[in-house]
């Protein structure tokens, strides 16, 4: 066995180190992403939803019932019989939003209020809303 130095196995062993740091700040910043994403109020993508899943299954969860609110607002605004109760029904569901302040986390609120207003933003873009009196 013809040993010359120790050297290159701890360099060896500094590269693995770097680059499983580099890969944990990956995820980190993929997680942060994802999460402005969601306090933007857009919808997340498949893939995005698969990540959650596998890495922030809480936030997963978070995501998960945004959408599902979302879809709910969304049927609701397409329900609409004018451009009158729309509008009112986005007041009504920020207001019910602002009334369980003291109940739930602000950063939820905000991805909740956010949500529900890039809904309407969209809905209002629409020739669905453009037909309404």
């Amino acid at each position: 066995m013809n040993v010359k130095s120790v050297q290159p196995v701890s360099d060896y062993f500094k590269a693995m180190q770097q680059f499983k740091d580099a890969r944990a700040t990956n995820g980190q910043s993929h997680l942060a992403s994802i999460r402005n994403i969601l306090m933007l109020g857009k919808k997340l993508r498949t893939d995005e939803m698969d990540y959650l899943q596998r890495y922030d299954p809480s936030l997963y969860d978070q995501a998960k019932s945004l959408s599902m609110e979302r879809e709910a607002y969304e049927d609701a605004l397409q329900h609409s019989r004018s451009k009158a109760d729309a509008n009112y029904y986005k007041t009504f569901k920020l207001m019910q939003i602002a009334g369980q302040l003291k109940q739930s986390g602000s950063e939820e609120l905000l991805m909740r209020t956010n949500s529900i207003q890039e809904a309407h933003r969209e809905f209002m873009r629409s020739s669905k809303y453009a037909s309404l009196r």
